[in-house]
């Protein structure tokens, strides 16, 4: 990593533990991601509407955002079964 690697957003999450999951499955693939905001949400339950980002750096972006599709649509995917 040096200065000029740079941190991007590829998730917005409500939950650290969801941000959690992600994260894992990211770096199960590969990809380096740290969530940002955990501690703030914990620290400041009071304050609504902030949400727990998940970033990467900004060459693995693409990857991400399609690895996190997948995961999306596998969730849509256990949900239909259930219904």
């Amino acid at each position: 990593m040096t200065m000029e690697d740079k941190l991007v957003t590829v998730g917005e999450f409500e939950t650290g533990f969801e941000a959690e999951l992600v994260k894992v499955r990211l770096e199960e693939q590969g990809v380096e991601a740290v969530v940002v905001g955990e501690d703030l949400v914990a620290n400041m339950p009071t304050i609504e509407r902030i949400r727990i980002e998940l970033q990467v750096f900004e060459q693995y972006a693409e990857k991400a955002a399609k690895i996190i599709e997948a995961i999306e649509q596998e969730k849509e995917q256990e949900s239909d079964e259930q219904a």
